[in-house]
C-alpha cells in the first residue's frame, strides 16, 4: 500500500504555524540585548574608597566653582564645597536617578506594539466542514494594535516629564543642603580645633600651678585643701583635653564624609573661622521680603512643585484612560470599561493624590517662612552676644589670664585666687566659643533658608514640562 501523502492544503497548515512561529522568533532577536550580569562586591567598594585622597581631585573636577586647586594648603570654603558636590556619594546616587527618569521619557512616548496571533482551530476550519475552496491557512492569521486614547500618550509623557524635573529638584534640593551642612561641619571644626588648643593651653597653666601648689605643700605655704583643689583642677582640664581631641576628631570625620573623603585624612582649614562670623554691619532685614523672594530660590519648594504638576499629568492620565480601549488589525475589537467603572475609582485617587501635593506645597511655604524668621531672630540675638564677648568678656578674660600668670611667677596671689582666675577664664572661654560658632551657624542658616547659599555650579535643571493648559495655547 503506498504510503498516504499530505494534500497540498493540508501541507501548508501543518507548516505554517512553523514558519509563523519562525518569522516571530527572528523578528524577536532583531535589535535584542543580550543580558550581562554586573556582580558587586562590598569588600571591592571599600577598597576604592580607602584609596580615595586629596591628590585624586583634579582641577577639572571643581573648575567650574574655582580655577586653582591646591590642596597643599589646606581647603577653602569655596573648594571644600566644590568637593563636596562633585563626590558625595548620596549625590551620585541622586544623579543615577535622574538617568532613570530620563530614561522612562522614552519608554512613555513609545505606542503599543503590534500582535499577530495563529489560531489554529480557524485554519482547520475549512476542512471539518468540507470547504476545500476556503482559505484556510490566511483565516488563521490575525494581527491587532491597541489604538492609544486621546490625550494618552501625551499624558503618559506629561508624567514622565515631571518625574524627571521631580528628580532633578531633588538633586538641587541635596546640593543646596549639602552646601549648608559643609559650611556648618566647617565651622564646627574650626570650633572644635580651637576648644581643643585653649584646652590644651589652659592644661599647661594648670599643670604649673599645680607644681607649685605641690612644693608650696612641702614647704608648709599651702594647705593640703589647696593642694587638692589644684589636683582636682589639673585633673578636670585634663579631662577636658581628652573630650575635646574627640569632639576635633569626631568633627574632622563629619567633615570628610561630607567630601566623600576616608575618615582619617587629615587637612587644614584654610579659611578662618572668622569669615563666618565676622561682625560686619549687618542691615536689617525684612522677613516678609526674604520669604517672598526665597520661594523662587529654594530647590526644596521647586521639588513639591514637582511633585505637585506630577500629580496633574498622573489625573489627565487617568481621565484619558476611562475612555474604551480600540484594537484595530485584521478585526476591530473594543474594550469597554465597565467593570473599571470607566476609570472613575483611578481618579478619584488621582484627584486626591493631587490634593495632596497641593496641601505638600503648603506646608513647605509654611515651613520655608518659619526657618527664615527662626534663623533671622538667631542672627540678631546670637550677634548681640558674640558683640558682649568680643568687645567686653573676651579682652577681659585675656586680660585676666596675662595678670594671673604674670603674679604667679611673682607670688603676688594666694593660692586661692589662682585656682579661681582659671576657673573663670577656662569657662568664659568656653562660652565665647560656643557664641562664636552659634553666631557662624545662624548667618550660615539664614543664608542657606533664604536661598542665598547655593552651589557656585550646581548640576543644570531640564527645564520645566509645560503645563496642559500652556501646551494647548
Amino acid at each position: 500500500m503506498p504510503p498516504q501523502t499530505l494534500a497540498p492544503q493540508r501541507l501548508r497548515s501543518a507548516l505554517t504555524p512553523r514558519v509563523a512561529l519562525s518569522i516571530g522568533l527572528a523578528a524577536l532577536s532583531v535589535g535584542c540585548t543580550s543580558y550581562e550580569a554586573d556582580a558587586i562586591e562590598p569588600i571591592e567598594i571599600l577598597r576604592a574608597l580607602e584609596a580615595v585622597g586629596l591628590d585624586d581631585i583634579s582641577s577639572e573636577e571643581v573648575a567650574p566653582v574655582t580655577s586653582a586647586l591646591d590642596v597643599s594648603n589646606g581647603l577653602s570654603l569655596l573648594e571644600a564645597s566644590a568637593i563636596a558636590v562633585r563626590r558625595n556619594p548620596t549625590l551620585a546616587a541622586l544623579r543615577a536617578e535622574v538617568g532613570v527618569a530620563e530614561a522612562q521619557l522614552v519608554e512613555a512616548g513609545l505606542l503599543s506594539d503590534p500582535v499577530i496571533g495563529w489560531d489554529l482551530i480557524a485554519s482547520q476550519a475549512g476542512d471539518i466542514l468540507d470547504k476545500v475552496e476556503s482559505p484556510a491557512v490566511v483565516s488563521g492569521l490575525s494581527l491587532s494594535w491597541e489604538v492609544p486614547r486621546p490625550g494618552e500618550i501625551d499624558s503618559k509623557e506629561g508624567v514622565a516629564r515631571a518625574q524627571i524635573q521631580s528628580s532633578a529638584a531633588r538633586l538641587a534640593g541635596a546640593e543646596w543642603a549639602l552646601v549648608r551642612d559643609v559650611h556648618l561641619a566647617y565651622a564646627r571644626l574650626h570650633v572644635a580645633r580651637a576648644r581643643l588648643a585653649q584646652n590644651e593651653r589652659l592644661a599647661e597653666i594648670s599643670k604649673r600651678t599645680l607644681d607649685y601648689f605641690d612644693k608650696a605643700r612641702a614647704a608648709g605655704a599651702a594647705t593640703a585643701l589647696e593642694e587638692g583643689l589644684a589636683r582636682v583642677a589639673a585633673d578636670t582640664v585634663a579631662a577636658d583635653v581628652i573630650g575635646a581631641q574627640n569632639g576635633a576628631a569626631q568633627a574632622r570625620q563629619a567633615l570628610n564624609r561630607l567630601l566623600g573623603l576616608p575618615p582619617d585624612i587629615e587637612w587644614k582649614l584654610e579659611d578662618p573661622l572668622e569669615r563666618a562670623s565676622e561682625l560686619d554691619d549687618v542691615p536689617g532685614e525684612d522677613p516678609k521680603q526674604l520669604v517672598r523672594e526665597s520661594l523662587e530660590r529654594r530647590p526644596d519648594l521647586q521639588e513639591v512643585l514637582a511633585d505637585y504638576q506630577r500629580a496633574e499629568e498622573q489625573l489627565r492620565l487617568e481621565c484619558a484612560r476611562q475612555w474604551p480601549q480600540l484594537e484595530i488589525g485584521t478585526g476591530i475589537a473594543i474594550q469597554i470599561p465597565i467593570f473599571s467603572q470607566f476609570n472613575q475609582p483611578a481618579i478619584e485617587t488621582a484627584r486626591r493624590s493631587r490634593t495632596a501635593a497641593r496641601q505638600r506645597v503648603t506646608l513647605a511655604v509654611q515651613s520655608t517662612r518659619a526657618e527664615i524668621h527662626s534663623a533671622l531672630t538667631e542672627v540678631t540675638l546670637t550677634r548681640s552676644a558674640l558683640e558682649l564677648f568680643r568687645t567686653r568678656l573676651g579682652p577681659q578674660t585675656e586680660k585676666t589670664l596675662r595678670l594671673t600668670e604674670r603674679a604667679f611667677r611673682a607670688r603676688e596671689v594666694t593660692p586661692l585666687e589662682i585656682l579661681t582666675a582659671q576657673r573663670q577664664v577656662l569657662d568664659t572661654q568656653t562660652r565665647f566659643l560656643a557664641v562664636r560658632q552659634a553666631w557662624a551657624e545662624a548667618r550660615i542658616r539664614l543664608d542657606s533658608a533664604c536661598g542665598r547659599l547655593l552651589p557656585s555650579a550646581r548640576t543644570p535643571l531640564p527645564s520645566a514640562p509645560k503645563t496642559h493648559q500652556e501646551e494647548s495655547k
